[in-house]
């Protein structure tokens, strides 16, 4: 039989949820983190790795939302039970993630950026997604189809930052790269910072960004400083 106490309970915290999770979808900001938005030709680098499903303590915000997102997430799965509980208690609980935490800060960021500004975004596993291969220029149309190729980002898979680094480099016109991870690469981390420097001719800042209490916080720093960018953590 259905608890109808624990149901209501279930939707008063998924409310909660939605409200949070529907103010970051509508609301703009002029900086990711404390990165200011630039005039620079910026490229959004996205870890979505395996590890990205972990949790990411963040700011107070982000751990208010982690701890409703669990709570509802279980709530509902029991209340409702079945295949339909366990679907909506995973896609609700999922906003707990470092991977979540990322979309939360960085879909308002890009829905503030002025038009005219060019963008990118990429994401990383074992292999390199690119929502398109040239700069978009910021308008209605570029900023929502931007957003929506990072709502849609799922986190699987190894962490080949490498990679993702390096095609990033390569992009014709980059100026800027934002990296977002856990900083916990499937290369050596000196490997990585190595062929870097080999490949960053063009001088592009790369600024990083650490997500979670198991990040590689020395690698993430390093990599920043050296590339002239800014190291940030989640919780900052």
């Amino acid at each position: 039989m259905i608890d109808f106490k624990t149901i209501t309970k279930a939707v008063t915290l998924i409310t909660l949820c939605v409200l949070l999770h529907s103010c970051y979808a509508v609301k703009t900001s002029d900086e990711f983190y404390d990165i200011k938005t630039s005039e620079l030709n910026t490229l959004y680098l996205i870890d979505i790795s395996g590890s990205m499903e972990g949790i990411d303590e963040g700011s107070v915000e982000d751990q208010v939302m982690r701890e409703v997102g669990n709570t509802a997430g279980s709530k509902v799965s029991k209340a409702i039970g079945g295949k339909i509980g366990s679907i909506l208690g995973k896609q609700v609980t999922k906003e707990a993630t470092k991977l979540g935490a990322v979309k939360r800060n960085l879909i308002p960021a890009i829905k503030g950026l002025p038009d005219g500004k060019k963008f990118l975004v990429f994401a990383f596993n074992n292999s390199v997604t690119k929502q398109a291969n040239a700069f978009k220029v910021a308008d209605n149309m570029a900023r929502t189809s931007s957003n929506l190729f990072v709502k849609n980002l799922t986190a699987q898979g190894g962490t080949d930052t490498l990679q993702g680094l390096l095609q990033a480099i390569a992009t014709e016109d980059v100026q800027e790269i934002v990296l977002m991870s856990d900083g916990l690469p499937n290369d050596n981390p000196n490997t990585v910072l190595e062929e870097v420097k080999k490949r960053n001719t063009n001088d592009v800042i790369i600024h990083t960004i650490a997500f979670g209490e198991d990040a590689d916080l020395s690698f993430m720093q390093t990599l920043a400083k050296e590339n002239n960018g800014t190291f940030i953590t989640s919780k900052m």
